[in-house]
């Protein structure tokens, strides 16, 4: 097989995790957080994707408020939940859940603490647009769980000067384009791309086992189309500035961002099949020992001066309607506001079910499907 596939043997992943969530409990990651009014000080511990956490945009609030946090960075989003699973949760104050683990986190897993929505004051309908506020993947049983925070869409991210614009993922099937593209090891982006290059993507995550082989059967051209699936998003980076591929078949467009900063520009292209969007929320852990800082730390970033900064830090868009009076021109036209609803319209990608049926594949079934995929099977 042509493909190299990377791996990160200290790495342990959600696909671990979720053949055996029906037993999981409690537990979290570490991160330290602390802000809002006077009574709202101390340290923090946070877990975040690298450059969320807010670092630079709340350096100034955290020194006004006698906040000291201390970061530390996830590489997926089983760094999150894993730990609570070996039954010895750690000591979080603050983390990030992906949109798709919702239901695993509060429902299956009970990991999440409610957030005191009095204390969140930046979370209220004004501020925030409407496909972010109060809606089930958040709100419900009438306890805010999370609040939404960041959100973007995954999509093909490609060299100008090397190839031309795709319009669809079959364009990466070019023969010029063999062993110069690249697949990311990440199920959130990848599933679904299988799903809907296999003509299933209204279906996803509920397709049968037959389906599932069939969405991984099509995927199979880009896999023999590929140099590597990568294991992160660092060696993604690396591959395109090295010159070694021109395409990603679906990435986060905040790599354009690092490429730039060692001089490569690369663009994003949206394809016809869609891009896989995603939303990203901070959540209290049952571990939170801090909960007013912490909570005042969500407030801070829902705040729209503070969310049109880290959108444009990161190459995403804010969840407050209000920040894009503060985004440049090119953050401003990279996401069309004017038009969100429409563009949410299409449904937040959630994750296969961990217990499956007769008629739909278990997350075990698409993790093994995955697996052979990966070993060119």
């Amino acid at each position: 097989m042509s493909v190299k596939t990377t791996k990160n043997a200290l790495q342990i992943s959600r696909r671990n995790l979720l053949g055996g969530v029906a037993a999981a409990a409690a537990g979290v990651v570490s991160l330290r957080l602390f802000s809002y009014p006077a009574y709202a000080a101390g340290e923090l511990n946070i877990l975040a994707w690298e450059g969320y956490d807010l670092n630079t945009e709340l350096a100034d609030w955290r020194k006004a408020n006698g906040v000291t946090a201390q970061s530390s960075s996830m590489t997926s989003q089983d760094d999150v939940h894993t730990p609570f699973l070996a039954g010895n949760p750690p000591g979080i104050d603050l983390a990030e859940y992906n949109h798709a683990y919702s239901d695993l986190y509060i429902r299956e897993l009970k990991i999440v603490r409610p957030i005191d929505r009095s204390k969140v004051p930046n979370y209220n309908s004004e501020n925030l647009f409407d496909a972010f506020y109060d809606k089930p993947t958040w709100f419900s049983e009438g306890k805010l769980w999370g609040a939404p925070y960041i959100w973007g869409m995954n999509s093909i991210v490609y060299n100008p000067k090397r190839m031309k614009k795709p319009t669809a993922y079959t364009d990466l099937l070019t023969p010029e384009l063999k062993g110069r593209i690249a697949i990311w090891d990440e199920p959130n982006v990848m599933w679904p791309i299988a799903a809907r290059v296999s003509g299933l993507g209204e279906k996803y995550p509920k397709l049968s086992r037959d389906e599932v082989q069939t969405a991984f059967s099509e995927l199979g051209k880009y896999r023999e189309q590929a140099r590597l699936i990568a294991i992160n998003m660092g060696e993604l980076i690396n591959f395109l500035v090295s010159g070694e591929i021109d395409a990603v078949v679906c990435a986060d467009p905040a790599i354009i961002v690092q490429a730039q900063q060692q001089g490569v520009e690369l663009e994003i292209a949206y394809p016809k099949e869609g891009a896989v969007l995603w939303v990203d929320a901070w959540f209290l852990p049952i571990s939170c020992d801090n909960v007013e800082t912490a909570q005042a730390y969500i407030n801070q970033a829902l705040d729209p001066q503070i969310q049109a900064k880290v959108a444009m830090a990161i190459n995403q868009a804010p969840v407050s309607r209000k920040a894009t009076e503060y985004l440049d021109d090119k953050s401003r036209a990279r996401f069309n506001f004017g038009e969100i609803d429409t563009l949410l319209a299409a449904g937040l990608p959630g994750i296969p079910p961990a217990t499956g049926d007769n008629q739909t594949a278990s997350y075990g079934d698409w993790l093994q499907a995955w697996q052979s995929f990966k070993a060119g099977n």
